[in-house]
């Protein structure tokens, strides 16, 4: 199995390079190799050793640590995935359920009021008729 070399830049205190980025905030150095920034291939990591000893020589050349990673441990994610995507699927089942229950309750408002003006139609006819009858017996 093949070894990976990654980079890390350490200045003479002990503190480890962490690129900010365009409009960042924050230290340039931090103290926790977590938070450093870890380049792939070391020509990056000699620019911000150029950099750093051009343009601020009274802190000293910054090291270059070499970190070789030879163990390789594969992270099962299948199952992860699989409750991801079935939460996903819940989650979207429970939303057009929602909007379902909605149309019905809507539905059946309307049949209400059709079913109410169904009613009044016909009382209303029963009503006429009444007077009708009641006409022609006059």
């Amino acid at each position: 199995m093949e070894e990976l070399e990654l980079y890390v830049v350490r200045n003479k205190q002990g503190q480890y390079f962490r690129n900010k980025g365009y409009g960042g905030y924050g230290s340039n150095w931090v103290n926790e190799l977590k938070k450093a920034r870890i380049y792939p291939k070391i020509g990056p990591a000699r620019t911000q050793v150029s950099f750093w000893a051009t343009n601020y020589p009274e802190y000293g050349t910054p090291d270059i640590l070499v970190l070789k990673v030879s163990v390789i441990q594969v992270l099962q994610e299948e199952d992860r995935v699989k409750k991801a995507a079935l939460k996903r699927k819940k989650e979207e089942i429970s939303k057009q359920l929602y909007w379902a229950k909605r149309e019905q309750e809507k539905a059946e408002i309307k049949v209400r009021q059709l079913s109410d003006q169904k009613e009044a139609l016909l009382a209303k006819q029963k009503v006429e008729k009444l007077e009708e009858e009641l006409k022609s017996l006059s």
